[in-house]
């Protein structure tokens, strides 16, 4: 073993010598960087594998003394120790197939862990041969989920294996959290004697979904603060959010409709802005403070249009009718196929996203599911196409024609294969069942009995009053 850790030792110290050489200084070494950073994630998950395999090892023995160099290494929280040898018996117990591949380095211990903590909470345990099927069909998935999406999945697994009995568990479940959710909803205004009330509480989930919506829809921007040289942190946004509701309330008896409505801006361009890319739009109201083109293309492509026409000196000859260009029943069908931004990875929820034209209205693009996916400001810009750059350098979206759901190309100056790549909700609502008895299953290990010749056979004999053997 000490052979061996040196001979680790030494390895990683010459590695630490070449990345250290490394300089960034073109494509090809930012793609040698990109391999290396893929490769130590794997040998960082069989080091741990390692490790994690070694607690177990010593917890089944016994080893007090290594228990306790995890328990009180000042490397660690107490915290941390706690879940490292949690996890160490849990692999070493129950989950060998996990931990072997961890030991291949094919999972990380966030995965792991995911995985552990979501088959756990299964609604009934388990047999050993289930288990596995199970453990072996979730790591087909460790390559697109990460660890908060594989916990989700491992929580699916009893409603793929047993579909009829998991509903009757999950209606009785819901049923049950519903009563205790009604029960101890409450809401606490407590004076703190300085200046303030403590407002504290709960409410059942779909009660707090529809007053989350409204003060999402509330929520004044970060921009609105800048005049105060501090932008307030999203907890002090949102009470002003709700004090906006109150207030709404009170002056009118009315409450704005789940998601509210856009402020209406109005914002001034040419057609030419949006065909060519050139120039710059203004913003009515504002002093005439002007944004640029592609920020006047994320606008118009989920808004309120009114056709102006201007004479020679910008006299108004004729006002058209407002066309709204995403009416609000395609938009609540974009919101049950998307289910917030559909930017892989992005967890942003659908009030607070807007309706994108894959395909620029401006272009000829048509407003329909075919041509338009949500995305929260941030990626609208992101991925908002540009007329002055080639497509190869930007983010495309394409809908997919097997499933109906978008797929977004990433520019070459990230993937230069330019794979296509999902939200992984959609790969959780893909996941099947596993196969039966597709891999092996280890037998089940016969019931353990002590030898004849243990003394301690005799000692517990007595202890529970029970006559020795003859």
């Amino acid at each position: 073993m000490s052979d061996s850790l040196r001979n680790l030792r030494g390895a990683i110290d010459a590695a630490l010598v070449d990345l250290r050489a490394l300089r960034i200084t073109s494509d090809d070494d930012a793609a040698q960087v990109k391999a290396v950073l893929a490769q130590l994630e794997i040998e960082e998950a069989r080091l741990a594998g390692l490790r994690l395999q070694l607690v177990g090892e010593a917890q089944l023995a016994g080893a007090a003394a290594a228990m306790d160099q995890v328990r009180n290494s000042p490397r660690t929280t107490s915290g941390q120790a706690a879940g490292v040898l949690r996890l160490g018996a849990d692999l070493a117990d129950r989950f060998w197939v996990l931990a072997e591949a961890l030991t291949e380095g094919s999972i990380s211990v966030a995965q792991a862990q995911a995985i552990i903590a979501g088959l756990k909470r299964l609604p009934v345990a388990l047999g050993r041969a289930e288990l596995e099927a199970c453990q072996r069909q979730l790591l087909g998935y460790c390559d697109e989920l990460g660890p908060a999406e594989l916990r989700m999945a491992a929580l699916r697994m009893w409603e793929l294996l047993d579909p009829d009995g998991a509903e009757d568990l999950e209606a009785a479940r819901l049923q049950r959290e519903e009563r205790l959710a009604k029960a101890g909803r409450a809401v606490r205004l407590t004076p703190d004697h300085h200046g303030s009330m403590r407002l504290s509480g709960q409410l059942p989930t779909a009660d707090a979904a529809l007053l989350q919506a409204q003060l999402d829809a509330l929520m004044p921007p970060a921009s609105s603060y800048m005049d105060e040289g501090e932008v307030p942190s999203p907890e002090a946004r949102r009470a002003d959010a709700l004090l906006r509701l109150a207030n709404i309330a009170a002056a009118s008896g009315d409450v704005p409709a789940q998601g509210g409505d856009r402020p209406h801006v109005q914002v001034t361009m040419p057609l030419s802005l949006l065909t060519d890319g050139l120039g710059a739009a203004g913003v009515f109201g504002f002093g005439g403070e002007t944004i640029s083109a592609g920020e006047a293309r994320r606008m118009a492509c989920d808004a309120g249009l009114i056709p102006l026409v201007l004479g020679s000196d910008s006299q108004p000859l004729d006002v058209g009718r407002e066309y709204r260009l995403v009416p609000k029943g395609l938009r609540t069908a974009l919101t049950h196929r998307d289910q917030g931004c559909v930017f892989p990875h992005c967890t942003a929820r659908p009030a607070a996203c807007e309706a994108h034209h894959i395909r620029p209205w401006w272009a000829g693009g048509d407003t329909s599911m075919h041509n338009l996916v949500l995305l929260c400001p941030h990626h609208h810009r992101l991925v908002e196409p540009d007329p002055e750059r080639a497509p190869e350098w930007q983010w495309e979206i394409r809908i997919d024609e097997a499933t109906g759901r978008p797929l977004f190309v990433p520019p070459r100056h990230v993937d230069p294969v330019r794979r296509p790549r999902q939200h992984r909700r959609f790969t959780l609502q893909e996941m099947t069942a596993p196969p039966p008895d597709e891999a092996p299953v280890c037998p089940e290990p016969d019931p353990w009995k002590p030898p004849a010749d243990d003394p301690w056979r005799h000692k517990d004999s007595l202890v529970l009053g029970v006559p020795r053997p003859a």
